[in-house]
């Protein structure tokens, strides 16, 4: 025995069931499959353009970060081969040299501490300045102790300067002197 029960909106229905199928209207299967081919074609658009999408797509670059610490050095490599022995340089520019000296400075009899004596020596013309440098001393050999060469360089291409300052209580009557000198070269 077959029992049915009433639905809401069955007024009317009595005793059975009824299994009816409504016909599917002809629209919706071709509908159905468009859909897929177009959702499978975008699936198919997206995968593309992942695959072809540049490594960076993010925005701008951010500032650099602060370096970090020095690793430990690796080991020391091997030592290369020798090289070829290269050619000889050409002859020296120097022929002769010779000592320039120039007049012997003096300071004042009794000169104060802190006295200085400037000398600038040049070389002649046509000869190339190798060196330079001065002899400082004092009137009385006690007073030598008080007396020095405070700097001695070359001032330029051709000149040599050179300073002497008294450094002690040099004593009456007692000065300072410099004979400076330069060491030049002829090509």
């Amino acid at each position: 025995m077959h029992v049915s029960t009433p639905q809401l909106g069955d007024e009317g229905v009595t005793g059975t069931e009824s299994t009816s199928t409504k016909p599917v209207p002809r629209w919706v299967v071709p509908t159905v499959i468009g859909a897929l081919v177009i959702g499978l074609a975008g699936l198919g658009v997206g995968v593309y353009a992942l695959v072809k999408m540049p490594a960076k797509t993010s925005g701008p670059t951010g500032a650099v970060g602060a370096t970090g610490k020095q690793g430990v050095p690796g080991p020391a490599g091997a030592a290369g081969a020798a090289g070829a022995t290269g050619p000889p340089g050409p002859a020296g520019t120097i022929a002769t040299t010779s000592v320039v000296t120039a007049t012997t400075l003096s300071s004042a009899a009794d000169a104060p501490v802190g006295t200085v004596l400037v000398a600038k020596t040049v070389c002649p013309t046509g000869k190339i300045l190798l060196g330079g440098g001065a002899q400082v001393f004092a009137s009385s050999a006690a007073a030598n102790q008080y007396v020095v060469l405070s700097s001695s360089f070359p001032l330029s291409e051709s000149t040599w300067q050179s300073d002497a300052i008294v450094t002690g209580p040099l004593g009456a009557g007692v000065t300072m002197s410099m004979k400076p000198f330069v060491v030049c070269g002829a090509p």
